[in-house]
């Protein structure tokens, strides 16, 4: 499953991250045509992700972990793959502002410490109650300018391999209802993530 689109919303524009006048993100490739762009980012994105895969459980799940999964998806494309975003951005709901982006994560973190980040759990539909929660609030911190949605879905699926009895394949859902889920969960409904993340793992 690919990010939903680039159609950010900025009150000032976007000089910094996009070509003038576009929304086409500035890249490493000069491409300026969106749907090129779009094109060469995921076939560049799917390998490094897919080579990452392989490694398993790649950090502590602290910022800089999460940091480092999108470096390494993004990197042969953004200059800026791995840092944090600089510019606020919206989609249907206002992420978080830039300067709470840290502090936020932060409490999502030590969320996450407090819960053994996620190791001791055995039940199922406790795992997707707590992997829906975890996924709606990184997503609505939304800490990098693209590339969220994959980046998020490589934390969460390093979230159930450090688990050991859980795998979650993000194929079982489709865009709209990731789409749908997220929308909700922005309103404080994490029902429909809840049942999305239940579809999407399976027990080994």
């Amino acid at each position: 499953m690919k990010d939903i689109d680039y159609s950010y919303e900025y009150e000032d524009g976007d000089g910094k991250y996009c070509y003038p006048k576009t929304n086409v993100l500035r890249n490493k490739f000069d491409i300026k045509n969106i749907e090129e762009l779009r094109s060469a980012e995921r076939e560049l994105s799917m390998a490094r992700y897919f080579s990452m895969e392989a490694k398993g459980v790649t950090g502590d799940f602290s910022l800089e972990h999460l940091k480092s999964i999108h470096k390494w998806l993004f990197q042969d494309i953004y200059t800026w793959a791995g840092e944090i975003r600089t510019v606020d951005i919206s989609k249907r709901t206002i992420f978080c502002l830039v300067q709470f982006i840290e502090p936020q994560f932060e409490i999502i973190f030590q969320w996450l410490t407090t819960q053994n980040f996620l190791a001791d759990v055995k039940d199922k539909e406790e795992m997707s109650k707590k992997v829906a929660y975890l996924l709606g609030e990184l997503n609505m911190i939304h800490p990098f300018r693209e590339g969220n949605g994959r980046t998020q879905r490589m934390y969460i699926e390093q979230i159930c391999k450090n688990n050991g009895r859980f795998e979650i394949n993000f194929s079982r859902a489709t865009k709209e209802e990731m789409l749908q889920a997220s929308i909700d969960t922005s309103l404080c409904d994490c029902l429909s993530m809840e049942k999305l993340i239940y579809n999407c793992l399976q027990e080994l």
